[in-house]
């Protein structure tokens, strides 16, 4: 036997020398009161109930209670274990007295009181918190197995399953900290927390890590009469819109993010959270500003100032679950799925993307408050030009007031069509305005109601998919081959000009021409918002004045018919009757 293990073997005889001149009464009364009163003091719960006492010494002292019902003095925690063990400290207990250095709470079911109507997480733990606050020390609690039940009026709000925490074990003044795991919404968990309960200027730190979240915060808290805690923050996840569902939170707009990598300096304040030096990351895309997240009347508003080098605002948009606009949808308009929570960011990029199409300098901007959206852009530069927009939701009594408003000046079309497929085969360089206003209950009411303006006006330019240029000259030379296809080619021309009014869903040409080398197009009709058909004619005559061509513009917007009436009319000019075009004309 060496020196050393001999040492502690007589160390081990004396203490159990110690114990035995102890007249300890191993009574289950007194077993229970003791072990009762050491767990009360060293955990802030109030035990109800137990079914039986038990003490061993070896091989380390501990009392353990079976089948334990508790409750926190207030009330906010209460529930009950298959086991609850305290392991007893030795010194103490060679004097006769008990000291506890460690509970286990095995398969504990706890029940958290929540107020009513809450959903979040903060308002979940803030009462079991402040009462463990109270409490001047603590003993080193280890939860395993546990499920904890979140009620609200006695009906549950919440579980977390798989409860395996150890709060560490504080003395006057300590900070409060746990670590472990949980699994809560099918996501399991792994937390550490550091909590100051009193003093100044202590450390504060959290971090939690699952497949939905990595946040790492570290900081200082002032203290319990000034409580506002400072540090810097650091949270990823690979989808926002999970992450908020994980938490209960349901955003429409928020599903127009994707993975986010944030970095900043916090500041907390009750109902408040500052994020200044803060980096955005949004899919790749970086963002630097400033943000702010406030809780107003138990309505959350997120509002800041972010500046970046690029972004894919297509992406974003195309995310969002935006409703088709279609009359035939009947049901009725939410606005106020998109207002649950206030936004106001302003955001600004050198360079942005909107499917396919590349803008520069641009200052876009989200508004929302309850029962109102709104969001454009300020200004951006595409394409040799400027582009503004502006789209604004507001609740009505009509149901949804909707304003629309666009304008492009001097942009070069045909580069934006190299870049925008969807664009019509159109170049030229110039700008286009539209204004719409109107409220309904449904999208067919909506587009029913509408009234507004547009206008296009282009120079130097050419339309794909017809050859008007041709068909001229085709009718002057021969109008027996007038029927040769002319729905190919390009038809250039240098200018084109339209304007529009728009009453009770109705577009109406007011003026429309377009003017090439050797004729002159004019159009006029009507196209239908609601129905999307096209009902229009057009007039095309050659600039000697030898002939006219009246051509038909119908059908829906998506695929129209224009071609020439089916009984066309060449009008030589000072002729005093009209000449029939051959029947082979219209076939």
């Amino acid at each position: 036997m060496t020196r050393r293990t001999a040492f502690l073997a007589f160390s081990l005889v004396i203490a159990i020398g110690l114990l035995g001149l102890q007249s300890w009464d191993l009574a289950l009364g007194r077993i229970e009161r003791s072990a009762i009163r050491a767990i009360e003091e060293r955990t802030g719960f109030a035990v109800k109930s137990l079914e039986r006492a038990e003490i061993a010494l070896l091989p380390l002292p501990r009392i353990s209670l079976s089948k334990v019902v508790f409750a926190q003095r207030d009330g906010a925690v209460a529930g009950e274990a298959a086991r609850v063990r305290a392991y007893l400290r030795l010194m103490p207990l060679l004097t006769g007295r008990l000291g506890v250095s460690r509970i286990d709470l095995v398969a504990p079911q706890l029940d958290v009181a929540v107020p009513a109507g809450s959903d979040g997480v903060t308002d979940w733990l803030s009462a079991p918190l402040a009462e463990l606050e109270k409490l001047r020390s603590q003993s080193r609690i280890v939860i395993s197995s546990g499920v904890l039940f979140l009620r609200a009026a006695g009906t549950v709000q919440s579980i977390v399953r798989d409860v395996n925490i150890v709060i560490d074990e504080r003395g006057p003044d300590d900070p409060f900290g746990l670590s472990g795991s949980f699994t809560w919404r099918g996501v399991q968990s792994d937390v550490s927390l550091l909590w100051p309960v009193a003093g100044s200027a202590t450390k504060a730190a959290l971090s939690a890590n699952s497949s939905l979240l990595k946040l790492r915060f570290d900081g200082t808290r002032a203290g319990p009469g000034e409580p506002v805690v400072n540090g810097t923050l650091a949270l990823s996840t690979p989808s926002v819109p999970q992450l908020l569902d994980w938490f209960g939170e349901k955003s429409r707009i928020s599903t127009a993010l994707g993975a986010l990598t944030l970095n900043a300096d916090l500041q907390l304040k009750p109902r408040e959270a500052s994020f200044t030096n803060a980096m955005a990351s949004l899919d790749g895309d970086r963002l630097d500003g400033v943000m702010k997240l406030t809780d107003v009347d138990g309505r959350l508003a997120l509002s800041g100032t972010l500046a970046g080098a690029s972004l894919d605002m297509g992406r974003l948009i195309r995310r969002l679950p935006l409703p088709a606009v279609d009359a035939a949808d009947q049901s009725p308009l939410d606005l106020d799925g998109w207002t649950g929570r206030d936004i106001d960011l302003r955001i600004s990029v050198d360079a942005a993307k909107l499917n396919g199409a590349r803008l520069a300098d641009v200052a876009t901007y989200v508004l929302v408050k309850k029962g109102r959206f709104e969001t454009g852009l300020l200004r951006a530069t595409a394409y040799g030009g400027t582009v503004k927009a502006r789209f604004l939701a507001v609740s009505a009594p009509g149901g949804v007031d909707v304003k629309v408003q666009a304008g492009l000046d001097r942009v070069d079309f045909g580069q934006a069509g190299a870049d925008v497929p969807q664009l019509p085969r159109l170049s030229g360089t110039g700008g286009f305005q539209l204004a719409l206003d109107g409220a309904g209950k449904t999208f067919d009411e909506l587009l029913g109601a509408m009234t507004g303006r547009a206008g296009i006006n282009l120079r130097q330019g050419e339309i794909g998919g017809i050859a008007l240029a041709e068909l001229v000259r085709r009718a002057e030379r021969n109008p027996s081959q007038l029927l040769r296809d002319w729905h190919q080619g390009k038809t250039p021309f240098d200018t084109l000009a339209a304007n529009a009014g728009i009453a009770n869903g109705l577009l109406v040409l007011t003026d429309a021409q377009m003017n090439g080398t050797n004729y002159r197009l004019s159009l006029a009709g009507n196209a239908s918002l609601r129905t999307r058909q096209l009902d229009m004619r057009a007039s095309l005559a050659s600039l000697s004045g030898s002939l006219r061509l009246p051509l038909v513009l119908k059908g829906s917007v998506d695929g129209p018919l224009f071609d020439l009436e089916s009984e066309a009319f060449l009008s030589p000019t000072g002729s005093s009757g009209n000449t029939a075009v051959p029947a082979l004309i219209g076939r």
